[in-house]
C-alpha cells in the first residue's frame, strides 16, 4: 500500500505507525496533510485516535480502513462518542482496490 501511494503520489511524504499510541507520538513530531488509519489497532483503535487528536486540537482530513467496520458503524461510533470532525472522513472497507486508496488520498489531500 505505501509502494503504491509513494508511485502514484510521488510528491507525498508517508510516516507508518503500528498503533495509535505511535500515531500519536508521531504526529505530534510532524503533523500530517492527512491521516490513514485503521479502525482496529492494538493499544489504542482509530475511533480512539480520532478522539484524541480532536481534544488535543488537531483535525485532518482522514481515511479509515477496517475489513471489520462498516461506514455505518464508524458513523455511529464516532456520534456516540461525541466527535464532531471539523475535516472530512473517509470510510475505505477492506479489502479494497488500490485505485479507490489512490482516488481518495488525491482528494484528501486537496482538502
Amino acid at each position: 500500500m505505501v509502494q503504491y501511494l509513494l508511485d502514484e503520489h510521488p510528491g507525498l511524504s508517508i510516516e507508518t505507525a503500528s498503533d495509535g499510541v505511535e500515531a500519536l507520538d508521531k504526529i505530534a513530531e510532524r503533523m500530517p496533510s492527512i491521516l490513514i488509519t485503521n479502525i482496529n489497532m492494538p493499544w489504542m483503535n482509530g475511533v480512539t485516535l480520532l478522539k484524541t487528536l480532536q481534544e488535543r486540537g488537531i483535525n485532518l482530513p482522514t481515511l479509515a480502513t477496517s475489513g471489520w467496520w462498516t461506514e455505518e458503524a464508524l458513523e455511529k461510533e464516532l456520534f456516540a462518542q461525541d466527535f464532531v470532525p471539523d475535516k472530512a472522513i473517509e470510510f475505505l472497507q477492506k479489502p479494497f482496490r488500490f485505485e479507490d486508496l489512490g482516488s481518495l488520498v488525491e482528494k484528501l489531500t486537496k482538502l
